[in-house]
């Protein structure tokens, strides 16, 4: 569990294990992370490291939670431009996701099941990942005067249904090779379907 100590660090210092800690998941292989590497590279001792987390499993918690915190304060910016329209925030996402593909293919390999490989990340799913509370936290930006289903478990309900649309755009990208051009219209004609319904 990763601790209040941490949480009361300077922003910037807590900014710099982030950092390091990310980059090492960048590098590919989850399974050789080390305690070792991450406190050489971020400048603490052994003794802070665990002032701050109890294992490499918070590690990944670290990377998960900043990853989400980000891209709630992204939607909450886009959802307040664009009048509360939730309609467009998947063509938002997907930009912003295909302009950083390395750093939300991490989060996606954290929060999703494609990632088997690595007992670490599965351990973490198993053991301390829970969906996170996305949809409180944006739920105050939607503007629901123009829907038609507009309680709260209809509304997270379609929401959900795009971002699930988002994520089968960008492991086709990531994964399978597809074309980024490719995807957005697929993901546009999903969105669209979405919105307006299949039946007359």
């Amino acid at each position: 569990m990763i601790k209040r100590t941490f949480y009361n660090l300077p922003p910037e210092k807590r900014e710099k294990i982030i950092d390091v800690t990310k980059k090492e998941f960048l590098k590919g292989n989850k399974q050789k992370i080390t305690i070792n590497t991450v406190i050489k590279n971020a400048g603490i001792s052994r003794g802070s490291f665990y002032q701050y987390f109890d294992d490499k499993l918070d590690l990944v918690e670290l990377v998960a939670d900043d990853m989400i915190k980000k891209m709630i304060e992204f939607i909450q910016e886009e959802l307040t431009l664009n009048g509360g329209d939730i309609f467009e925030l998947p063509m938002c996402l997907f930009d912003l996701m295909t302009k950083n593909t390395r750093d939300y293919s991490l989060v996606m390999s954290i929060t999703d099941t494609h990632d088997r490989n690595s007992a670490l990340i599965s351990d973490y799913r198993q053991y301390r990942s829970a969906k996170p509370e996305i949809f409180g936290e944006i739920s105050p930006y939607i503007n629901r005067s123009n829907l038609k289903f507009t309680e709260d478990e209809d509304v997270e309900c379609v929401i959900f249904m795009m971002f699930d649309a988002i994520r089968s755009a960008m492991v086709n990208i990531s994964e399978n090779g597809s074309d980024i051009a490719k995807e957005r219209c697929a993901l546009f004609k999903k969105t669209e379907i979405i919105k307006n319904g299949a039946v007359r």
